[in-house]
């Protein structure tokens, strides 16, 4: 006994901003990020706070499953940084919807959901909840360096939401990190204690994009096997794989070893750029809405992220 998926939900801010746009302060061209990112535009934050984006999501997953928000017993949300340090995010969304359940943040950069997820399962398999709400919310828009036009173009803000029920469906999940600052953000902005003797830095996201890029294709590759092993199915068994939305690069390099059909792999980077741990669970939903999922469909779910961390979840679609 596991879990299955019950309900999906996601929001996006209302502002797009497309590559001719970024064009206009920056050194680069709609062709120039999209050959080698895939990406054309991207939802940021305005006048929105991530809070918002993140309740509305989680409202919508609820309604989808019919679950009430005092029936919730196990709030888990996957982001690098929420409105504020303490209350966590999901704390926030719980006052929002009603519940008084156990909530955290859990901060594992683009593989947070998984790790939700296998903590979902840990929680379920113990006793100790039946249904838990697991969302995830990011504003990278705010942790990017907006001069850098080799990082701040590929990323997106958007908040998505899925529920989980104790049932059948999870089938195996694998949960990985390789220890390194090829990503990283410094955090000391705004420090003011007297004490402090560590430089000050700025709140932006560093990354080293070769070393990323030889990290996520094998690391997604080596996580679709192992999961697949786990599962005691071949990769070619997986009806539908959804990949961490980073770069079309990296995803078509990862599955290429497999042979795995584009047609499995689901897709919304065009359109949504990287949104970190959110990029898989939008990716779901809007999936999901447009009826793509049948009853007995395995999907995988596959990401890498800033730790360095990876992972992968198999899990078998229940609805209909």
């Amino acid at each position: 006994m596991s879990f299955y998926i019950a309900g999906t939900g996601s929001v996006l801010p209302e502002k797009v901003v497309s590559n001719d746009d970024l064009a206009q302060f920056l050194d680069t061209s709609d062709e120039w990020i999209f050959t080698r990112t895939g990406i054309r535009r991207r939802h940021v934050l305005t006048g929105e706070r991530l809070d918002d984006l993140a309740v509305a999501a989680a409202e919508q997953a609820l309604s989808d499953a019919g679950v009430k928000g005092e029936e919730v017993d196990l709030i888990l949300c996957a982001t690098m940084r929420g409105d504020f340090y303490t209350p966590s995010l999901a704390c926030t969304v719980g006052g929002a919807i009603g519940s008084h359940a156990p909530a955290f943040d859990v901060n594992a950069a683009c593989v947070g959901v998984l790790y939700c997820m296998e903590i979902a399962d840990s929680f379920i398999a113990a006793g100790k909840a039946e249904t838990v709400l697991i969302v995830s919310a990011e504003a990278m828009s705010k942790l990017v360096d907006w001069t850098d036009r080799a990082s701040c173009v590929l990323f997106g803000d958007g908040a998505g939401a899925m529920v989980v029920r104790k049932g059948e469906g999870r089938l195996s999940g694998v949960l990985r990190s390789d220890p390194s600052f090829a990503i990283h953000m410094p955090n000391l902005e705004g420090i003011n204690s007297p004490y402090n003797q560590v430089p000050q830095e700025k709140l932006a996201m560093v990354m080293d994009g070769g070393e990323v890029y030889k990290f996520a294709v094998n690391a997604m590759g080596h996580r679709i096997e192992e999961a697949c092993a786990a599962a005691g199915i071949a990769p070619a068994d997986v009806d539908w794989y959804l990949p961490h939305q980073a770069n079309v690069r990296i995803i078509d390099a990862s599955l290429k070893k497999y042979r795995i059909p584009k047609e499995r792999v689901l897709l919304n980077i065009s359109e949504c750029g990287n949104m970190s741990a959110t990029s898989v669970m939008v990716l779901l939903d809007q999936y999901a809405k447009k009826g793509t999922f049948r009853r007995g469909d395995k999907l995988l779910f596959v990401a890498f992220g800033g730790g360095l961390t990876s992972g992968a979840v198999v899990s078998v679609w229940n609805r209909d």
